[in-house]
């Protein structure tokens, strides 16, 4: 996630614990889906020589693919093609010649309703999300990672 380097954020965490070893690079970018993510794939990850081959390449989209349509329709995504757009990126990065085990899918995290329902009242809106709906998309997530091959975190079942 694009905020994930800040002070004290996992990302930079993670950088920390592999200094010297490998370089972690974040190409989060907060607020996109995956119809957005999947347009700008090319452009962050591209072929290149065997010393350029990432350890791992993470996907972690959902969160706002599941937006309800009716109450954010600029991030909502179909279901069915929340599950296309990530089989989409997967098979761009084997094309890039980046193998399926090395890409990890991570399921969107559960929703505290009674805490988001709160954030979006300050904005000026209404519940824009139900946990239900991202449990939906983290199965789609979980079933992709099976359909391509690759290992999937499960944030979702991890932090209910």
């Amino acid at each position: 996630m694009q905020f994930s380097f800040q002070q004290g954020g996992w990302g930079a965490s993670l950088a920390d614990k592999l200094v010297r070893k490998c370089d972690v690079l974040n190409r989060g970018f907060s607020g996109y889906n995956t119809r957005w993510a999947k347009i700008i794939l090319p452009r962050l990850i591209r072929k290149g020589n065997s010393l350029d081959i990432p350890v791992a390449v993470t996907i972690f989209f959902g969160a706002n693919d599941s937006a309800l349509k009716d109450e954010n329709p600029k991030q909502h995504i179909p279901l069915e093609e929340y599950a296309v757009n990530l089989k989409s990126m997967v098979q761009y990065l084997k094309s890039v010649d980046i193998p399926e085990n090395r890409v990890i899918l991570i399921t969107p995290t559960p929703l505290c309703e009674t805490a988001w329902e709160k954030e979006c009242i300050i904005q000026g809106c209404k519940l824009n999300r139900l946990n239900s709906v991202v449990g939906e998309y983290a199965n789609a997530c979980l079933q992709v990672a099976q359909d391509c091959g690759t290992d999937v975190l499960n944030l979702w079942t991890l932090m209910q």
